[in-house]
Formats: structure tokens, C-alpha cells, sequence
């Protein structure tokens, strides 16, 4: 039997061959990790494949499953032909059925973060075509309590989302899902979830994390998935598998048909193991992240930008944003971003006439003006798009072979339909429409966003199935990024999706920065950014910061220190403010380039948030995170008044940002904050010199 220990930092990783239990002569290779202190008996772990997939008329190796999950098909029985280990941390291992049908297993260490990135690649090496129904990403077997080799005692951590409300963490006990092992060690247990269409951060996004509550053991993933995804914990016997990837046949309608000599390749997801906590965790995948973005030189220093469309509601026009730019100049914005609504008819809304992409001349007699404009007070000019879809008041909604069809019929959700990325006559409309004017007009900034989803997919000229469809209509939006950096060099891209619908790593791979979130002025802001904060890094989380004539210095500091989790976006009524108020705004940009590199590069170690209902928000929060000798509290106060007594941990304050009443009670070595109800501050503290010695 095939055994196989490999050390990656603090980390080891096991390949160890395994009978299929009840089929005489079939084994399978598994894969597992656990920190590298863990004394781990392979036989104990009651591993299956690593690489989890099945074909069209696979058998199932275990009973009770159809219907559950497509897990453990006969096409999992697999052999190691080898494994090659290369320089710098990479390992591929390369397993057969006998048959023809190949598989390299890819992993890939990260030593600066200990955070493991894993693909699979099919190779149909068969003289007929083969149609994959479902190939895991990442397959990590062998999970279990250390000290009782169970799943007694673990836990599942979630991140649930929907429209303003992204990223909030759902933990539950293994027990309460029903994941423990039945009397006969056999009946499989199933937790199985994701999502269904072109929005994959919704319902939840693409994360998990299983916990040993007793030994703090914790293992993290995130997948890739910028289509639809699924994420599973299974359990037959003592252990437990953790799977992530595309979805399959069963859940999205995926199928594919890799033809004689052809390969397949899954997107990547990536695992970390330690002993940090979901926080622990979540940073190492920010950072791995952060380590690997590209992007323009002038995102490198976080400017602040600013963005019209709280100010006009989709109704700009080259006069208003005039109004607008001597003031927003003055508090050292570097982006001034028009949003939707520049080409629309005068009497349609914004949401409905988009796909025309005609610059309405009533709004902008001159776009390349109005562009000039912006670039004269020091700022470069940004422009939004819904580039992949069409409204119903625009003339190309009518054209219905241009756009996506399920079962022959178009797509309608609502008032939009979805282009067909693929047709060669919407490449050259989208050229024309968009990237030539991007260029014409000398606009370095663009703001990508989508508002509905094509859910599970879309027919196909190859007769493809709906969701192996829908995969290639996301290959196609992914690869309008390459164009358009190719077309204006330097140029910084925005995703955004109602929001943060479309914030999952592969995409944030390809971009600038993202909206954070379509939470503009309400009080729960502050929840939804510390919650974003955990899954991208800070530099690319674009945080509303709006700002409204007439109200209250309190709601001006709620509001910035808010944004300070992230990139500040300024809004709204900048240009209406007294004197007193611009002070107030300036002091707290001011303050946030004190704090950028703590903001950029730092750990979150508190997320300490006691609010139930964000609509009704009932409490506070504290957010904490730290880089080097330097440590940033920020607190909201939503509806509460409770007094904190927040421990220095040899930390002195240095700066404050905030109307809360505070003192340091030296004493009791302490940060004491009487609350208020929707007040809040941000704190700079720094450690003190014996402390940092």
C-alpha cells in the first residue's frame, strides 16, 4: 500500500493508499493534512480519493449516495504513478485508472503564508470521448479531532451572503448538522453547499473552515468559482472529507466531454491548516492573495477616490460633476468615478436602458471634456459599465440570437437579458462600445458592475450541458479583463456586483479593487466591511463613506471610520459642506494615512461584534488589527451604550479619530470608551519600547 509523508513549513501532508471497503481488489489514494506537531497513525484516517470525480454511468462505491452527493464514483479508484516533487514547494502526483484515464493532482506552497493552492487536471489518454460530470478541485480526507481520531467536537465555519449583507460568518457544531458516524460505521452524511449562476457570492461564498474546539486544529479553504460552486463535508466512517470546486451534474446541470487527447483543468482552491482560528485562517488567505495581485502603479499608495452616484442617483451630467470637483480635489481624491446613467434617454432610468452604451448629449455634450476636467484638479477619470447585459428600454435588448437562451428560450430576469460572450458579433459591438470609447475619451479607470444572475446556465452552439454553458459565458467575462488592460494600459478596473455578488478570488485576481458591498448609508456598514475584511485584502475592499449635507459630525466620523477597514470611497454632498465639516473630513483622511499600512497589511485579530439583526442593529462592534508594533481599533456603537474596557496588551494610544469620550486607565492598563449610540472611533496604538524589544 502506497504511503507517502511530505513537510511543508509547520505543515505535513499525507498520500496514503486505502481498500474501498466492500469491492475486493479496489483501492484508492487519499490526502490529508494536519499541522506537523500532530502525531497522525494513517491507518486511523479512513481516507478516499483525493481526486473525486465522476463520468456519465459511473457506479457508486458506496451505498445510500445518489441523490447526496456524486462523491466516491468507481472512477475514483486510482493508482500513483508517481509523484515529483520540484523546487520551491510544488508537488504533482500522477495517478491512472489503467484505462487511459489520467489525472495530475497539482499542489503548490506558499512558505511566506502556509497556504497551499491545488488543482486537478484530467487527461483523456482513452480512444473515445469521456463527459465529466464532476472533478473536484480539492478533496482534503482524514479530518478529525486529534485527540480522539472523531469528528466528536468539531465545528463548521460558513460565510453567508445576499444583497448587502456579504460575508457574515455562520458557525455550527458537527452534531447539529447530523455529521457523525452512524452505529454500523456506514450510511453517508452529507453537508453540501454553494451556488447556482453567474453571482457566486450569494447564498454564501465560496469558504470553509472545520475546527477541533478542543485541540484548536483548524483547516481552511476557499475555491476559486467564478460560476457556480459547491463545497461538501463528508462522513461515512470516524474521519471526514472536506471537497471543494465546480459544482456537478446533479446540483448545476455541469457535464463535459473531454475528447480522445483532450484534458480538463479545475479552477484551484486553497487550504491552509494551523491553529490561528477562523481569523488566523482568513488572514493567511488575504495575504497569499494580496502577494499575488498585480496591479497599476497608482493603486500601490490605496488613493482615496470618490464616485458621483450618491450624489445623482444614475442621473450625471457634466454640470453637476463640475459643481462637484473643486471641492473633492481639495480632500486629495485621485479617482473621481461617473457612475450609471450617462447614456441613458432622458425619460428612462438608469437600470433599464443600459446596453446602448450611447454618451447622451444632453447629460455630456462632450464626454472627453468632461474627462479633462476631472484630469485638470488631479484626478483621473472613471466611467461604469454593465457591459454583460442588456436592459429592456435599449434597442439591442430586441435582439434576442445576441443573448443567452436556455432550452431555445431567451433569458429575462426582469428587465435584463444576459449577453452571449462568446458570439464573435458581441466581441466586436462590446470593442466598439466600450473599449474604443474608453480609450476616445482618455477614461483610466473603469467600474464593471452586474445586477442579476443567468442562474444555471445556458445552451450551447456544441450542445454543451446548461451549467458546462454557463462555465464558458464566465471564461468569457473573465477574459474582457485581459482586454481591456491590453487596450488602456495602466487602467484600474473596479468589480462590483449589486455590490459584493462577485467577490471570489479568481476574479479579485484580475482586478484593482471591488465594491465592497451595495450598503451606501446604513447603519450596519461597519458590520459588512469587518465581515468583507476576512476574505479579500483590504487594499481591493472599496468601502462607501457617504457623506450628506446637514448631518451630524457623529455620522461623518461613523462613516469614515467605517471605510477605514478598507479603500475609502467617498459620496455624496461633498460639495455642500461647511468649512467646519471639510475639517472634519480632511482630519480623517489625514488620519487614514497614518493608519494605511496597518489597513494594508496587518492581521485581523478581533472581529467582536455583538449585533443580531443588522436592520435593527442592537449593540457594537470592535475591530482590531495589527502590523509590526502597530495596532488599529476601530469601534462602532450601533444602537448601544455600553462602556468598553478594551485591554493595552503593552500597547500606549497614540492618535484618535473619533467625538467618543475615552481615557487610558492606566491602572487597569486599559482603553476605556463610553458608547453612544451610532458614534464610533478609530484608535492608533503602538507598543511600547520594552514591549517591542
Amino acid at each position: 500500500m502506497y504511503f507517502k509523508k511530505y513537510l511543508y513549513g509547520d505543515t505535513a501532508v499525507y498520500f496514503v493508499e486505502t481498500p474501498v471497503e466492500g469491492h475486493d481488489k479496489l483501492t484508492t489514494v487519499g490526502f490529508a493534512a494536519f499541522p506537523a506537531d500532530v502525531e497522525v497513525d494513517p491507518k486511523t484516517l479512513h481516507l478516499d480519493s483525493l481526486i473525486q470525480v465522476a463520468f456519465t454511468g459511473d457506479e457508486a462505491l458506496v451505498d445510500y449516495t445518489y441523490g447526496v452527493t456524486m462523491r466516491n464514483r468507481r472512477s475514483t479508484a486510482l493508482k500513483i504513478v508517481r509523484q515529483t516533487e520540484f523546487t520551491g514547494g510544488n508537488l504533482n502526483t500522477y495517478l491512472t485508472d489503467g484505462a487511459g484515464n489520467d489525472y495530475v493532482h497539482r499542489l503548490f506552497y506558499d512558505k511566506k503564508t502556509g497556504v497551499f493552492t491545488v488543482n486537478v487536471r484530467y487527461d483523456n489518454r482513452t480512444k473515445t470521448p469521456r463527459t465529466l460530470e464532476y472533478l473536484a478541485s480539492l478533496s482534503l480526507g482524514g479530518v478529525m479531532a486529534p485527540g480522539t481520531g472523531t469528528t466528536v467536537g468539531l465545528r463548521l465555519h460558513r460565510m453567508t451572503s445576499a444583497w448587502s449583507r456579504e460575508c457574515r460568518l455562520k458557525t455550527d457544531d458537527f452534531s447539529r448538522l447530523g455529521l457523525d458516524m452512524s452505529w454500523a460505521r456506514y450510511g453517508v452524511k452529507s453537508e453540501k453547499w454553494g451556488q447556482t449562476g453567474s453571482m457566486p457570492n450569494r447564498g454564501y461564498f465560496p469558504f470553509a473552515a472545520v475546527e477541533d474546539g478542543q485541540s484548536g486544529v483548524i483547516w481552511g479553504v476557499m475555491q476559486e468559482a467564478p460560476f457556480s460552486w459547491q463545497m461538501e463535508v463528508y462522513e461515512e466512517k470516524e474521519t471526514c472529507s472536506l471537497t471543494s470546486g465546480f459544482t456537478d451534474y446533479e446540483t448545476g446541470h455541469w457535464r463535459k466531454t473531454v475528447p480522445a487527447g483532450g484534458s480538463f483543468t479545475t479552477y484551484s482552491a486553497r487550504f491552509c491548516v494551523g491553529r490561528g482560528g477562523v481569523e488566523g485562517v482568513c488572514n493567511a488567505f488575504v495575504h497569499e492573495q494580496d502577494a499575488r495581485l498585480r496591479v497599476p502603479a497608482s493603486e500601490e499608495e490605496m488613493p482615496v477616490l470618490y464616485n458621483e452616484y450618491c450624489a445623482t442617483w444614475g442621473n450625471p451630467s457634466e454640470k453637476k460633476i463640475e459643481k462637484q470637483l473643486a471641492a473633492v480635489a481639495s480632500l486629495g481624491v485621485k479617482y473621481f468615478v461617473i457612475d450609471s446613467g450617462w447614456y441613458k434617454p432622458l425619460d428612462k432610468g438608469w437600470c433599464n436602458a443600459i446596453g446602448d452604451w450611447n454618451v447622451n448629449p444632453e447629460y455630456f455634450p462632450d464626454m472627453r471634456r468632461a474627462v479633462e476636467k476631472i484630469n485638470a484638479k488631479g484626478m483621473k477619470a472613471g466611467i461604469w459599465y454593465e457591459f454583460e447585459v442588456t436592459g429592456r428600454d435599449s434597442e439591442v435588448f430586441q435582439f434576442e440570437r445576441e443573448h443567452l437562451s436556455r432550452d431555445g428560450q431567451v433569458i429575462t430576469s426582469k428587465n435584463r437579458r444576459f449577453l452571449d460572450l462568446r458570439r464573435p458579433e458581441v466581441i466586436e459591438y462590446l470593442e466598439a462600445k466600450m473599449l474604443r470609447p474608453l480609450k476616445e475619451y482618455g477614461f483610466e479607470y473603469i467600474k464593471i458592475d452586474y445586477n442579476d444572475t443567468y442562474g444555471l446556465g445556458c445552451d450551447s452552439p456544441d450542445g454543451a450541458a446548461l451549467g458546462e454553458g454557463g462555465r464558458q459565458i464566465a471564461e468569457e467575462s473573465l477574459a474582457w479583463y485581459d482586454r481591456l488592460k491590453a487596450a488602456v494600459p495602466g487602467l484600474v478596473i473596479e468589480n462590483c456586483s449589486s455590490g459584493g455578488s462577485r467577490i471570489e478570488p479568481l476574479r479579485m485576481s484580475k482586478v484593482s479593487m471591488c465594491s465592497f458591498s451595495d450598503a451606501h448609508e446604513c447603519n450596519e456598514i461597519p458590520l459588512v466591511a469587518a465581515n468583507v475584511s476576512r476574505v479579500i485584502p483590504a487594499r481591493q475592499s472599496q468601502i462607501w463613506a457617504v457623506i450628506r449635507k446637514g448631518e451630524s459630525a457623529s455620522r461623518t466620523i461613523y462613516s469614515l471610520c467605517a471605510a477605514m477597514m478598507g479603500r475609502i470611497c467617498l459620496s455624496g454632498d461633498i460639495n455642500r459642506r461647511d468649512e467646519e465639516k471639510m475639517a472634519l473630513i480632511k482630519a480623517g483622511l489625514d488620519f487614514y494615512e497614518k493608519i494605511k499600512e496597518i489597513v494594508r497589511r496587518g492581521d485581523v485579530v478581533k472581529i467582536d461584534n455583538t449585533v443580531e439583526y443588522y436592520r435593527e442593529p442592537k449593540g457594537r462592534q470592535v475591530y482590531v488589527k495589527d502590523y509590526g508594533a502597530q495596532r488599529l481599533v476601530i469601534v462602532h456603537f450601533l444602537d448601544c451604550e455600553e462602556r468598553l474596557k478594551l485591554p493595552l496588551e503593552g500597547y500606549e494610544l497614540r492618535e484618535a479619530y473619533t467625538d467618543l469620550s475615552y481615557r487610558v486607565d492606566k491602572n487597569a492598563d486599559a482603553l476605556r470608551i463610553a458608547g453612544e449610540s451610532y458614534r464610533a472611533g478609530a484608535f492608533l496604538l503602538e507598543k511600547t519600547e520594552e514591549e517591542g524589544q
